[in-house]
């Protein structure tokens, strides 16, 4: 047994030191953006009731926050092509985290997290340009491996979350909360510079800047019908894109409402959150750095159904957890990260792949675009739902897993024998 985990800590390590460039900058400081997230994380929509929003208001502001988050992952393709990836990311980064870190720290109302949401909903531009300056100079075969590890530096992160709850218990959470919040503006202002000033511009990224002079956006935005047509003809990249907006939705979920159900509607102590990422954090570790080197490379359909098994009996155990029973919540969230661990890898790469390189940016544009315009009404049911119990919103995040398993069997069934789903 020793010597089969030294093997894999050595393979993957091996992969670590094949990423080169962008890809490996942009890992190295991905620390600076997780930890600083991972600590204010698990309180704020607790934070937001604290201030006194109601348990729909943060529905509604994660609904309203998808909605812009689609408008702008549809200008992401243009504005990426245009400015550049690297110029794109260091923008938009400063105004989707920086500047809404600092509203979020003086915050008196729920305007306030309005104004936040609808910011920070910028980030979808980044996340097209982020992708691309990752990515796009890396070979098709890292791509799982590259997101792996990008998972593993916000794993590393969330070690760090504890410390919220001892400042929690400490100062009480609206003080202690908005000092996580004042603490991730420095941090992650200094990551955007630091990453800005070691990356460059990709091959494929000068090319479109160059090519984006020659055209208006409205000439830009005309080749949308063509490349969405292009995106969903293959139903294996139909099934792809679903995946991706059914994992999104669980991720809204958790970020959103996990810390109202943990403890409105479970009895979870404040101070106690910060332990789920934490616990999170190791069990992911352990994959990421065991396990994932020797699947990375596989067809996608066998981890993702693994995973989303694993994922939705922990959601199942975490709904059916006693009043006030840390020790089965937290065993809960044990297996269903467990699960995550292997679906959030497998469905970016897949869908990584099956987008085509000279295109990348707009593609993915109008990915992203109806992955959040199709999640947006779940940030609003799952806020309606916590009206009536704090533990609803697990009902939706089970929905969305047993619908991924669903297409992951019916894309398996139509997989023609030269293409992996």
């Amino acid at each position: 047994m020793k010597s089969i985990l030294v093997r894999r800590l050595g393979l993957t390590f091996s992969v670590l030191k094949s990423f080169k460039g962008n890809t490996r900058t942009c890992i190295l400081v991905e620390p600076l953006w997780g930890i600083p997230f991972n600590l204010f994380a698990p309180y704020a929509s607790l934070y937001m009731l604290a201030l006194g929003c109601t348990k729909a208001q943060v529905g509604i502001i994660t609904a309203i926050g998808l909605i812009f988050q689609m408008f702008f992952a549809i200008a992401g393709g243009y504005i990426t092509d245009r400015l550049g990836r690297k110029r794109t990311s260091l923008i938009f980064d400063l105004l989707s985290w920086s500047i809404p870190t600092l509203i979020w720290m003086v915050a008196r109302n729920y305007y306030y997290f309005l104004v936040a949401a609808i910011l920070n909903a910028m980030v979808r531009i980044v996340q097209n340009s982020w992708n691309c300056l990752m990515i796009e100079d890396a070979p098709p075969q890292q791509r799982v491996h590259i997101y792996t590890w990008v998972e593993v530096a916000n794993i590393l992160a969330g070690f760090f979350a504890p410390l919220s709850g001892y400042m929690v218990e400490r100062f009480t959470l609206v003080p202690a909360v908005r000092g996580l919040y004042a603490f991730a503006a420095v941090s992650m202002t200094f990551m955007f510079f630091i990453r800005n000033t070691y990356t460059e511009e990709t091959t494929i990224g000068r090319k479109k800047i160059q090519e984006a002079k020659l055209h208006t956006p409205l000439s830009a935005f005309r080749e949308y019908p063509v490349l969405m047509k292009d995106l969903f003809t293959n139903p294996l990249t139909r099934a792809a894109f679903l995946l991706v907006m059914l994992n999104n939705v669980q991720i809204v979920l958790r970020n959103t409402f996990l810390g109202i159900v943990l403890n409105k509607g479970m009895g979870i102590p404040q101070e106690s959150l910060g332990l789920f990422p934490a616990v999170g954090s190791a069990v992911v570790m352990f994959i990421y750095i065991f396990i994932m080197p020797a699947v990375g490379t596989r067809p996608p359909a066998k981890p993702l159904l693994f995973g989303l098994s694993f994922f939705l009996t922990g959601t199942f155990l975490l709904l059916l957890t006693p009043s006030g029973n840390l020790s089965w919540a937290l065993g809960s969230h044990f297996i269903a990260s467990l699960g995550s661990a292997f679906v959030t890898p497998f469905v970016n790469g897949n869908i990584a792949n099956r987008v085509m390189d000279e295109h990348r940016a707009k593609q993915m544009a109008i990915v992203y675009a109806v992955v959040y315009g199709g999640s947006a009404p779940f940030g609003w049911i799952a806020g309606s739902v916590a009206m009536i119990d704090a533990r609803y919103p697990l009902l939706i995040a089970l929905l969305a897993g047993v619908t991924s398993i669903l297409l992951v069997r019916a894309a398996t069934v139509k997989e023609v024998p030269t293409e992996a789903m």
